[in-house]
């Protein structure tokens, strides 16, 4: 026997299996065994009811499933009144392949021009804003809102320090422009001194502190009068920025589609329907935005919690449209191609469903809500493991599925004990109860 060639083939299947999630390292955070989180017995019984009132889900799983069978069959009714309506000027045609696949077809939308009365507000509205240096705009933001008195000290959670607002604002200048902290140095004065920066920098300036400042802007931002013609909250649109990160950092990880064989990082970011900031998130790299949003949306930095996430071509799947269903989201991504998706119809005893005129054809996939109440009890305490941070959504769904295919997790999960259990992730009939056709 070779024994090179041996170490080489077993280091191999090794890595195919850490990747397939057919093996687990311990200790070990990116390659635990996320199941092993989750919720289960005395810590399960000790939330249920509450995380199950918050989800509104506490109900049976036969009504909460003959609510979605309704809603969906309402999409579906609503799909093909607007179609019959629209006639040919909607460019929308249903196509039957030669294999028997029926398929829907619709012509992009052309761009509407801007209308003059929108050139005239803009050019209106930039003249009318002052020319004022960017710490004078926070000072003033500060006087309106209070924003930077969420930053207080690490070990006391107080703010006695003099000037500390001063020095507060040059260090977000400073990190916000990337421009370090010579600029912003200033000997002659105390508080914009390299030592009184640095100390401020270690004991003030910290994730929960910005969270908390983010807080109160979200807050006052709501409170404007002209935002509650812009939306109630409820809508949120999450979108990643990717970043070139020159400088060695564990936070930043290869990007061959972007940056080649430099490194980078994707910065996710959540704004509602009232213009503000919700929350944000750092991911190493380039990954699936679909995989992280959940946990962005999971660990907001404040206002309402949104009803519907908006994003834009990103990965999705059975499993993740599933998971934001049962979470209280109506995952919204801008499909690329509708002629490559799946339509999916439901029926159950009890629940009157109708028959959909031209798009009858088109809803041939049926969902199988049996899986859906075999499985109910397990999909629960994945939800509340996921809304009580005791596991991360990211890690989940990498562990069921891998390259767009599902993994040998994705029929089932494991207990903490050990013991097999169903999968709860894996209800397409969960995305299937969302109205997809009414998107």
């Amino acid at each position: 026997m070779d024994r090179d060639a041996y170490v080489v083939c077993v280091l191999e299947q090794l890595h195919r299996a850490l990747n397939n999630r057919d093996v687990f390292a311990s200790p070990s955070h990116r390659w635990s065994n996320p199941r092993a989180r989750l919720l289960d017995g005395p810590d399960w019984d000790a939330v249920e009811e509450d995380v199950l009132a918050a989800l509104s889900l506490d109900m049976p799983v036969t009504e909460h499933l003959a609510e979605l069978v309704r809603g969906l069959d309402v999409g579906w009714k609503q799909l093909a009144e607007r179609l019959e309506d629209a006639g040919p000027a909607a460019k929308v045609s249903i196509e039957v392949q030669d294999d028997g696949r029926v398929k829907l077809n619709v012509d992009k939308l052309g761009a509407l021009g801007e209308p003059k009365s929108l050139t005239w507000l803009r050019q209106r509205v930039e003249k009318m804003l002052p020319r004022i240096d960017l710490p004078d705009l926070l000072f003033e933001v500060n006087a309106w809102t209070g924003f930077l008195d969420a930053f207080v000290h690490l070990g006391d959670g107080t703010t006695r320090m003099k000037d500390l607002p001063t020095s507060v604002v040059a260090l977000l200048v400073s990190e916000a422009c990337n421009i370090g902290l010579a600029p912003v140095v200033n000997p002659g004065y105390e508080a914009l001194t390299r030592a009184r920066l640095v100390h401020v920098d270690q004991y003030y300036l910290r994730a929960d502190t910005i969270a908390a400042a983010n807080a109160r802007l979200i807050a006052a931002q709501a409170s404007i009068p002209i935002v509650r013609y812009w939306g109630d909250g409820l809508l949120a649109s999450v979108d990643g920025l990717r970043f070139q990160v020159p400088v060695r950092t564990i936070d930043a990880a290869p990007s061959p589609k972007y940056f080649g064989f430099k490194r980078g990082i994707t910065w996710l970011n959540a704004v509602n329907d009232q213009v503000a900031g919700i929350g944000q998130m750092v991911v190493p790299g380039t990954p699936r935005d679909s995989l992280h949003i959940l946990d962005a949306l999971l660990n907001l930095d404040g206002g309402v919690k949104p009803e519907m996430v908006a994003t834009d071509n990103a990965s999705y799947s059975d499993m993740v449209f599933g998971l934001f269903k049962i979470l209280g989201y109506n995952f919204s991504p801008r499909f690329r191609d509708l002629d490559d998706q799946r339509f999916w119809r439901a029926t159950m005893p009890g629940v009157e469903t109708g028959r959909y005129g031209a798009v009858e054809d088109l809803a041939r996939n049926r969902v199988n809500l049996n899986k859906v109440i075999t499985h109910w009890p397990d999909m629960l305490k994945i939800a509340g493991s996921l809304v009580t941070n005791q596991v991360r959504a990211y890690d989940l769904l990498r562990m069921f599925g891998r390259d767009g295919r599902p993994t040998r997790w994705a029929p089932r999960s494991r207990s903490t004990g050990g013991s097999p259990r169903p999968n709860t992730c894996c209800a397409s009939s969960t995305r299937s109860t969302t109205p997809t056709a009414g998107r």
